[in-house]
Formats: C-alpha cells, sequence, structure tokens
C-alpha cells in the first residue's frame, strides 16, 4: 500500500506537472536512499509487493530517465530478472 501512496504523491494521470515536481524538488540524498530500499525489495518473496514495487519504479523513472538521472536502473534491473529466487 505504501507504494502506491507514494506512486500516487508524484505521478497524476491528469497531466498536472505539480506531482511530478514534488520528487524532482526532494533533496536528492533523500532520493537516492528511497530508491535504494526500492531496489532492495524488488525482490521479494510476495508478488504483491513486487507488484507495488515494479509500479513506483516505472513512476520514477518515468520521472528521472528522460533527465539523465537514475542511470544505473537499467543495469540493476537486468541483474534483477536473472534473480533464481523470485
Amino acid at each position: 500500500m505504501a507504494c502506491v501512496i507514494c506512486k500516487n504523491l508524484i505521478s497524476d494521470r491528469s497531466g498536472d506537472k505539480r506531482y511530478t515536481e514534488l520528487w524532482v524538488s526532494v533533496e536528492p540524498y533523500f532520493k537516492q536512499n528511497m530508491k535504494d530500499a526500492i531496489l532492495r525489495n524488488l525482490a521479494s518473496s510476495s508478488k504483491l509487493i513486487r507488484s507495488g514495487i515494479s509500479s513506483l519504479v516505472s513512476t520514477i523513472a518515468a520521472i528521472e530517465l528522460p533527465r539523465g538521472e537514475w542511470l544505473e536502473l537499467i543495469p540493476l534491473l537486468c541483474v534483477n530478472a536473472t534473480h533464481e529466487d523470485v
């Protein structure tokens, strides 16, 4: 549920950029800590958690990748895709 709330705080389907700007304005150190914690849980044994985390990752990536940020995401996802425990 926390993933959904966080995703909804930084993404709005109506195109209102205020939501995106909220994420952009967060301190880089805090954003990095948050992204690290999110990615650590991507390989959770719970399908529900993986689904929520995936949605949040895609929302953050949609904001950061076009800005040239979070460049380490794609290599990390490739490694995670071969995770044998999931």
